[in-house]
């Protein structure tokens, strides 16, 4: 999806990617100039290792809100945590030993929008997603969590050299 951005010298274009992976290879591809990564994901590695990237900028900043969420339609009750498996990227799953009181059968998937839409699409009842896929995905949190304090990079290609 590419979402457009009015900014003072010029419009910004922003393509969201489904996961990290189509990020770089869009930006290998040249069909983006950057491409921002989350210290939290757990291949940004392959990032550092590509020889036709670097890293441009790194810094600080929170997270969309993440909790759980359901369809619109969802009628939701504490009880399903215990029966339907919650769908999930992997790194936000350390965030239910903190805010659900009960074991929970977990599916995971590439990404926290993958997560949310695969309930859209009514394949799971809940995900653990953000905001941002909430309202993409047409969904409604039945509990929130937090905004988590990330530390994130924006990698380029490298120049080339003469």
């Amino acid at each position: 999806m590419i979402q457009r951005i009015p900014q003072v010298h010029g419009d910004i274009d922003i393509l969201l990617e489904d996961t990290y992976e189509k990020c770089m290879d869009a930006l290998l591809a040249k069909e983006v100039d950057l491409a921002l990564v989350a210290h939290a994901y757990h291949g940004i590695n392959a990032f550092h290792m590509n020889p036709d990237l670097e890293p441009s900028v790194v810094f600080r900043g929170h997270t969309p809100e993440y909790g759980l969420a359901v369809r619109s339609d969802f009628a939701f009750d504490e009880e399903l945590l215990s029966r339907e498996p919650v769908v999930s990227h992997p790194a936000p799953i350390p965030l239910l030993r903190h805010h659900v009181d009960r074991p929970v059968t977990l599916v995971t998937v590439d990404s926290t929008s993958q997560a949310a839409g695969q309930v859209a699409d009514g394949r799971y009842s809940i995900a653990i997603t953000n905001e941002q896929a909430v309202r993409r995905h047409n969904l409604r949190f039945v509990r929130t969590f937090s905004r988590i304090p990330m530390t994130w990079t924006i990698f380029s290609r490298k120049a080339a050299r003469p």
